[in-house]
This record gives C-alpha cells, sequence and structure tokens, in this order.
C-alpha cells in the first residue's frame, strides 16, 4: 500500500511528535529520579540529602592480587565457597578449596587470556589448570605428588582461602564495619588496566599485557576533574619497603625514593597522563606516603586521597600478606588517630584477583565483561556496623561516589552508571569513635567487640523531611513537564490534521 504525499507527510509528522514525546517524558523522568541527565548541583543537592556531605575526605587504598573467595570465602553471611566445588587440574583429578595458613602464595597468571580461562564461559574451573601452565613458563617444578612445595612456589594455592588466623584485622574491619561481596576488578586482566579504569573508568584501550604502552595518556582522569573545581588531592606513592610493626608506618629516607612519587609503574600510572606529566604543581601532588601519616595526624588529608603500594606491602605474591595487612592497618589508625576522622570514608580494595579462586561469576556492564571478584572494605564513623553489601560494585563506583559528592560529571559510561556505594553508610547514626586495631604480623585477635551505635534522632527526622521533600519537589517538576509535553503534542497534532 502507497501513501499519498499528505498522508505520508501526516504519518512522518505524528511519528516525529510520538518521539519528542518520548524523549522528553524520558529525560525527564531520568531528571526526576537523579540519573546522568542531572546537573552538576542537583549532584551537589543530591549529596546534601543523602547525607554524603558529612564526608570531606575520601581514601581509596587499592592493594593487589587476591580474589575475594581467597579472603572471605568463609566469611559469616558473605557468598563465599559454595559446598563441593572441585576444579580440575591438569592432571585429571581436581583441587578443592582448603585452608591455607601460609602468609606467602604465590597465585596464577593474570593476564587477559588467564581471566579468560579461569572464567571459562561462567563455568569458573580454570584456576588450577592456568597456575600449572604459569609455573612452567617460569620454570617452576612442583609435581601433584608432591605432599607439599615450597611457600610461594605451589600451583594448587589459587584454591587456598585465608581467614582471621592469617588477616584477623581485615576481618575485624569486615565485622565493624562494611564488607562488599560484590566489588569486582574493572576489567579481565592484569594490574595496569585496573588502575587506570580506577582512575578514568577507561584503559584508553590497554587491555593486554603484550600490547604497546603508549608514552603518555590523553584521556581525562579523575585528579583532572578534581583539579577543574578547585577540590584538593593527593596521590600518596609508597617507596620505601621497611615497616615499622609498631605503628605500621612505612618511611623512605628522602635519599631512597626510588622510583619517584611521580614516575610511571603499573602501580602508579598517574604520571602518564599529559595533563600531570607536563603540570608541574600537578606533579607536586604525588608524594611519598611518609606524608600522608603526617597530612592524617595533623588534620590536612585533602578531599580525596589515594593510596599506592609497592611490590613488599602490596600483598601481590609472594609477598607476606600479613605485611600488606600491617601497612594497610597502619594507614587506616593513622586517619583514626588524627582529627579528621569524624569526617572520613576509608575504601580498600584489590586492583585484580591474581590468579586466586573465586566462584562468581563476572557481570557485563557497558558491554564488557567486569574482572573476576575482589574484597571490599569501606570503614568510616558513619559507615553500618557488620554489615554485607551485596550491590555491584566496581572501581568507577569509587569515582561515582567522589563525582556525586563534589558535583563532577562523569567521564565515561562506566563511571556514569555505576552503583555509588551509599549502602554502606547510615547518615542518621553518631559519628563512632574509632577502633585501632594493632599494624603487626599477628594483628588484633578476631572478633573484636561491636560498639554501641547511637542516632540523632532530630537529624534523623530532618534526613526524611528533606527526602520527602526532594521526591514531592521531584514529581512535581515531572507531572508539570509532562502536562507541557502533552499540550504541546496536542497542538502539533491539530496542525497535522490541518494538513491536505
Amino acid at each position: 500500500m502507497s501513501l499519498r504525499p499528505g498522508r505520508l507527510v501526516r504519518a512522518t509528522s505524528l511519528l516525529v511528535a510520538f518521539s519528542l514525546f518520548t524523549a522528553c517524558v524520558s529525560a525527564s523522568t531520568a531528571s526526576a529520579v537523579g540519573f546522568s541527565t542531572t546537573t552538576s548541583t542537583d549532584v551537589a543537592l543530591a549529596a546534601s540529602t543523602t547525607g554524603l556531605d558529612k564526608i570531606q575526605h575520601f581514601v581509596f587504598i587499592m592493594q593487589e592480587n587476591h580474589s575475594f573467595d581467597s579472603y572471605f570465602g568463609t566469611y559469616p553471611g558473605a557468598d563465599g565457597l559454595p559446598a563441593g566445588v572441585c576444579v580440575p587440574s591438569p592432571h585429571g583429578d581436581c583441587i578443592a578449596p582448603y585452608h591455607n595458613s601460609n602468609p606467602v602464595n604465590h597465585g596464577g597468571p593474570h593476564d587477559w587470556a588467564n581471566a579468560h580461562a579461569d572464567i571459562d564461559n561462567g563455568q569458573m574451573d580454570g584456576f588450577v589448570t592456568q597456575a600449572y601452565q604459569g609455573m612452567s613458563r617460569q620454570g617452576i617444578s612442583c609435581s601433584l605428588i608432591q605432599a607439599k612445595c615450597a611457600p610461594g612456589r605451589d600451583p594448587r594455592d589459587v584454591m587456598g582461602y585465608h581467614d582471621y588466623h592469617e588477616i584477623p584485622n581485615y576481618w575485624n574491619y569486615a565485622h565493624l564495619y562494611v564488607l562488599q561481596d560484590r566489588m569486582f576488578s574493572s576489567v579481565p586482566s592484569y594490574t595496569l588496566p585496573n588502575r587506570l579504569y580506577s582512575l578514568a573508568a577507561q584503559s584508553g584501550g590497554l587491555l593486554r599485557l603484550n600490547q604497546p604502552k603508549p608514552k603518555s595518556l590523553d584521556f581525562p582522569e579523575i585528579t583532572e576533574l578534581l583539579t577543574s573545581k578547585g577540590i584538593d588531592w593527593k596521590y600518596y606513592v609508597t617507596v620505601g619497603k621497611q615497616i615499622d610493626l609498631r605503628n605500621g608506618h612505612v618511611v623512605a629516607p628522602g635519599s631512597t625514593l626510588v622510583p619517584l612519587p611521580d614516575q610511571f609503574s603499573y602501580y602508579n600510572p598517574l604520571p602518564a597522563f599529559a595533563q600531570v606529566l607536563n603540570d608541574p604543581h600537578e606533579r607536586s601532588r604525588l608524594v611519598e606516603t611518609s606524608q600522608f601519616y603526617v597530612d592524617a595526624e595533623t588534620g590536612h588529608l585533602p578531599a580525596v586521597s589515594w593510596v599506592v603500594p609497592n611490590d613488599v606491602v602490596s600483598e601481590h605474591p609472594p609477598s607476606d600478606i600479613r605485611v600488606g595487612e600491617a601497612y594497610v592497618t597502619g594507614l587506616v589508625d593513622a586517619v583514626m588517630e588524627g582529627p579528621d576522622w569524624d569526617s572520613t570514608a576509608i575504601f580498600i580494595s584489590y586492583d585484580e584477583w591474581g590468579g586466586f579462586y573465586d566462584h562468581v561469576v563476572p557481570p557485563t556492564v557497558d558491554g564488557v565483561q567486569l574482572g573476576l571478584r575482589v574484597p571490599g572494605l569501606v570503614i568510616s564513623p558513619y559507615a553500618k556496623e557488620g554489615y554485607v553489601d551485596h550491590h555491584v560494585y566496581s572501581p568507577a563506583s569509587w569515582l561515582r561516589i567522589v563525582e556525586e559528592r563534589f558535583g563532577l560529571a562523569p567521564m565515561t559510561a562506566r563511571d556514569a552508571t555505576a552503583n555509588d556505594m551509599l549502602d554502606a553508610f547510615d547518615f542518621s547514626q553518631n559519628p563512632r569513635p574509632p577502633v585501632i586495631l594493632a599494624p603487626t604480623l599477628q594483628g588484633s585477635p578476631y572478633p573484636q567487640p561491636l560498639q554501641v551505635i547511637t542516632w540523632n534522632q532530630g537529624l534523623t527526622a530532618s534526613w526524611q523531611a528533606r527526602q520527602l521533600t526532594t521526591f514531592t519537589e521531584a514529581e512535581t517538576n515531572l507531572t508539570r513537564k509532562l502536562t507541557e509535553v502533552a499540550g504541546q503534542l496536542v497542538r502539533l497534532a491539530g496542525l497535522v490534521r490541518g494538513m491536505p
């Protein structure tokens, strides 16, 4: 059937009108409920409404190479190790998860291909085979018939898990604050792309270890946005490799700073970004971690901080995980003992899985599969107590909560759609006093006593009133916009009917 020109015009006009109506409804609805069409002013208002403005200091600590199941697979209430699992080995048998009391591990290879082999189209059964293949390529021999292999040289330890016996402080942080059991690394690959994603919500196409590395990176990253808004930040880079077990501090004398904090490495990719590389003032914000202890002690923490480890304290195999835990505890204690504690949130996670077993299939976000699951902890005077958060997160969620707090526009679809981790907080509670744990190889006994939580009842009522007001205003704005669009549609339909 063919349409006469007049009818074709009318049909086209009606289709255009309907499309405009649908677009307006979508935009109005998104604006009303706070999706990415909101302006920076809307975001700042949302921070005030949710209570996020109580957080004046964000501290992000990213360690290295452990899966969620390898650290919290037996933690009560978490989505941990399933019963009866046994992962096949290349020798025809299988290896079941087991408690590994050795603090020195080997892990498995963890490049792009290894991750996809571990995941194995959702079967999650490639870990042991990949570990054996990786050790073979390294010339390390530890056969299946050996009852024990040297520490850090056993491919079977990818199926090992630790608990409060080896990492009591991490388990205490989960017990006292928030454990996230759906925290995923950014991409199924090695350190560099994952650390780039934690800064920029992308890796500039870098995904595999054998790809050429550019001399500089020119896509946006979060410190550029912070600087543009006049928001203070620092990037603390750990250079010293001797940890003082009296306080967990790692301090390097000035003459031994190698590499310098503003030198590129896989752990520290920020200096590769052109806006940092070419600006002495921005480069001056990259400092040694000894300054973190000073800033925390004196109440001079910036609004946003990152703390970058080195190989010794990073927990990257074969480094002793107890040393890494003592180092992280020293960072947390420094904040807790300083004047900024009442307005700080500390986020702890791992760049990628390190070849260790995890049973949860990574979800797909913005058309790309996330990396394997890693531990996530949130520590704050406003954090919920003993809470296991089951929302899906990635390091883009770290970016998202900073963007929401300071009214920054997202950089990519990844951070624009990321969950913001607000579920970890209860801003109606009074700020909790700190719980100082021992920054030693033994840590503090688990479990530490829970705190008595009190709530500011007046604040709770005020917060509820603000929430109701915000929702009412959004509903009113949406109704008004829909009425305007409907009127325009009626007028447009009248014009179409008048056409020949």
